[in-house]
């Protein structure tokens, strides 16, 4: 799988209306790594992976490798959402089959599809489950079938919007392990995550923004305990090296005194 390369973000701005969603973003995104958008509500994470899509009307340029994003309609890109829409009527079994469709055609999968999408049943914990109908999955069960459904697509490229959002912990590791295996495999990832501690644990990348705009961009170790970092979230965040050397990021509380204040 070709993977050299990069990902060109060049003065991008984004608007809806009068609002301005992303301002004159600038940024080279490594084919073959995982990168994390991470930032506070409103930052325009979501909006800036719907422009890498090309789902989303934008200024400026996004070329992956030389050609302009909406112009390119061979790319092999999966999109995990935040809120999908939800199929009435489908198993969990044919709407993880449905990132198959584009190689094999829908209901025609080989034999290695169905192989290949069994195992993906069991590595996401949902096995025993196709028969069910995704209407009636919970929201973690849904967001498992979801990042199924993108793994069996076997993707050139990984778009994913708060993947853990709605997983305990358990399923949180259990699905970004899986989620890693595919950058082995020369897959490019870009996500979002509110958890900064498991975007260092996972990506090589990390990219910090704050009203439609990025504050820095750069490998997690240094990102991570940058200055931006602490400014985007309004310095109400600390910084910790485990012994291992793992960063953890913890949210911190304000004094009752402030509270109290500030009520």
């Amino acid at each position: 799988m070709m993977t050299a390369g990069t990902i060109t973000v060049s003065d991008l701005t984004v608007r809806y209306g009068e609002k301005t969603i992303l301002d004159d973003i600038n940024l080279q995104l490594p084919h073959g790594q995982w990168t994390c958008l991470v930032g506070p509500n409103g930052a325009g994470k979501t909006t800036l992976l719907k422009a890498l899509l090309g789902t989303t009307a934008y200024s400026g340029s996004i070329q992956d490798r030389g050609t302009e994003v909406f112009k390119s309609h061979r790319r092999n890109i999966a999109f995990v959402p935040q809120s999908p829409a939800i199929p009435q009527g489908m198993t969990v079994s044919e709407y993880v089959a449905l990132g198959r469709s584009k190689r094999d055609g829908w209901g025609k999968e080989s034999q290695k599809s169905r192989e290949l999408i069994a195992t993906i049943l069991v590595q996401t914990s949902l096995y025993g489950m196709q028969k069910n109908f995704v209407s009636q999955l919970s929201g973690g069960e849904m967001q498992r079938a979801l990042i199924a459904r993108a793994l069996a697509q076997e993707p050139d490229l990984i778009l994913l919007d708060e993947p853990t959002s709605a997983l305990d912990l358990h399923h949180q590791i259990s699905v970004l392990n899986n989620i890693e295996l595919l950058k082995e495999r020369g897959v490019t990832i870009i996500s979002t995550m509110h958890d900064i501690t498991l975007a260092a644990m996972y990506a090589q990348n990390i990219v910090i923004m704050q009203r439609g705009k990025v504050l820095l961009s750069g490998s997690s170790q240094s990102v991570i305990h940058s200055p931006e970092l602490k400014s985007a979230f309004d310095n109400r965040i600390d910084v910790f090296t485990l012994d291992s050397g793992r960063p953890v990021v913890i949210a911190t509380k304000d004094p009752l005194e402030d509270r109290a204040r500030n009520s």
